[in-house]
């Protein structure tokens, strides 16, 4: 069984969209949606290989940036649709880019009238700049996620 992950430095990020908590607990679950809106810039490609959206299920997402693939893997630690996601974060393919070990994400969905509030909770961080990277990588995802829900 893997060691609990402390919290050392952590984030948190809330958002609010113009569309119904299942679309956007969807967008999170669906390799299908998630190469379409998961980068931290336009310039990445994204690919989904792996995605069992169960608890105990893989996910791995590779970003490509100019030729380098940045691949980021984990487990899911829970789901319970269409209001709240846990899982795992550990980078495969770059495991100094940003973190040292695994980190985990809390998504959390609360109903706004028509919309959904996501707050977004990532922790474990060993040190505050590799938390500020990601800060500033979950920007740039979440701006696709809105771009992406936008989409009928």
């Amino acid at each position: 069984m893997a060691a609990e992950i402390e919290p050392k430095e952590s984030l948190r990020i809330s958002r609010t969209f113009e569309a119904p908590r299942e679309r956007v607990f969807r967008a999170w679950t669906r390799p299908e949606a998630l190469t379409r809106w998961f980068s931290p810039t336009a310039k990445h490609v994204t690919r989904v290989p792996e995605l069992d959206a169960r608890v105990g299920g893989r996910y791995a997402i590779e970003m490509e940036l100019d030729g380098k693939i940045y691949r980021v893997a984990g487990t899911y630690r829970e789901i319970r649709f269409p209001d709240r996601l846990v899982f795992t974060w550990r980078w495969e393919s770059e495991p100094d880019h940003g973190d040292v070990g695994e980190t985990r994400v809390t998504i959390e969905l609360h109903e706004r009238g028509a919309g959904t509030e996501l707050v977004l909770t990532h922790e474990g961080f060993a040190r505050a700049r590799p938390r500020e990277e990601h800060e500033q990588g979950w920007a740039g995802c979440l701006a696709g996620l809105e771009k992406f829900l936008e989409t009928p």
